[in-house]
């Protein structure tokens, strides 16, 4: 089993049943079921118990590089801290920090936003 395979095949953001991708991915409905309840508890995926349906959440499908193309790098354009309940705003992008403790935060940046990364 490769949780690579795995995301590739999510990454359409369409809803995969448990039947189909166990198949794809060569686990069985048992074990990827297990998978995938681990993972939506965590937040990466959508799984739905009664129809055993799984789909990618949105904002991890904009971290998973296109095609078989190796994902290209890009330079940091900045890192900064953001104070406890504080916001900041870079390219009309609100970033806030509702939590109690300073945000490191990191972007990485071509014509646009591309991706954020957060350390707290």
């Amino acid at each position: 089993m490769s949780l690579d395979r795995f995301f590739s095949i999510l990454k359409n953001g369409a809803w995969h049943s448990v039947d189909e991708l166990s198949e794809e991915v060569g686990l069985t409905a048992r074990k990827l079921t297990e998978l995938s309840r681990f993972l939506s508890d965590r937040g990466l995926i959508t799984y739905e118990d009664k129809t055993e349906r799984i789909r990618i959440k949105p904002v991890w499908k904009l971290l998973l590089p296109e095609g078989n193309q190796p994902q290209e790098r890009k330079a940091t354009l900045a890192t900064f801290i953001i104070p406890p309940k504080s916001s900041i705003q870079v390219q009309s992008t609100q970033i806030s920090n509702l939590s109690g403790v300073e945000m490191e935060v990191s972007l990485r940046i071509d014509s646009k936003i591309r991706e954020v990364a957060v350390k707290v």
